[in-house]
């Protein structure tokens, strides 16, 4: 008399030894896709300069291993599949902009956006805890970034400056030309400026609504600087 159990669990371990060498096998034969095995850094043929040591140091830290030439490929980054998925980020890192190969299409504005939207990604920050940006580094990163645009021959905002109506009072036009520099100062941070400096109030209280979310948001206006505001976006 034969026992039923005993074929189908010698299957069911002939299966899984298959499965095992079949997937080490794969594992092998992946790592020879040329796909993500460059790791030939290039030249930086026109980096950007920075004028604040710590801005630079924040942003070699996190930034800089995908958005320069200057990428350290650890050896968990150099075995397919894991090979892949970095090359795949860093092409599109690198598209966006690179700091090795400065074009100036990055703006304060940009940056900004990038850093709210949670950047550097999560896949970098579990591999690099150290890269996470504290909210001192990002303000840190953000004022280094725009007080190194000159350098590099950038003002790192889209928005054109005012310029005062050929009717413009002198005192009209030194009020618009304090009130844009607050706006583009306490604004551009965050987002674009176009709007405060288009925006015209049909009263005093209406001015100063859009001066109070201004202030919620982290502005910071002396009182001053709130009466030009207000004389600027009733004029």
């Amino acid at each position: 008399m034969t026992k039923t159990g005993a074929r189908p669990k010698r299957s069911i371990k002939k299966i899984a030894l298959w499965t095992i060498v079949g997937l080490i096998a794969l594992f092998v034969l992946i790592q020879f896709v040329p796909y993500g095995r460059d790791h030939t850094q290039q030249p930086a043929t026109n980096p950007f300069k920075w004028s604040s040591p710590e801005a630079e140091a924040i942003a070699k830290k996190s930034c800089y291993d995908c958005h320069s030439n200057e990428t350290k490929w650890w050896w968990g980054v150099k075995i397919a599949p894991a090979s892949w998925l970095a090359q795949h980020d860093i092409d599109d890192a690198q598209k966006v902009f690179n700091f090795s190969e400065w074009d100036g299409s990055l703006t304060t504005e940009g940056l900004q956006n990038a850093i709210n939207d949670n950047m550097p990604p999560l896949q970098f920050t579990l591999l690099h805890p150290s890269a996470k940006l504290s909210d001192a580094d990002k303000q840190t990163l953000v004022d280094g970034f725009q007080a190194s645009l000159a350098d590099n021959g950038s003002s790192g905002t889209t928005t054109p400056a005012a310029t005062p109506t050929p009717t413009a009072t002198a005192t009209t036009a030194s009020s618009g030309s304090d009130a844009t520099a607050v706006i583009n100062a306490q604004c551009s941070r965050c987002h674009s400026a176009t709007v405060a400096l288009q925006f015209q109030a049909s009263s005093a209280d209406e001015a100063q609504a859009l001066i109070d979310q201004m202030i919620q948001k982290g502005a910071t206006v002396t009182p001053a600087e709130e009466q030009t505001l207000i004389d600027y976006f009733t004029r």
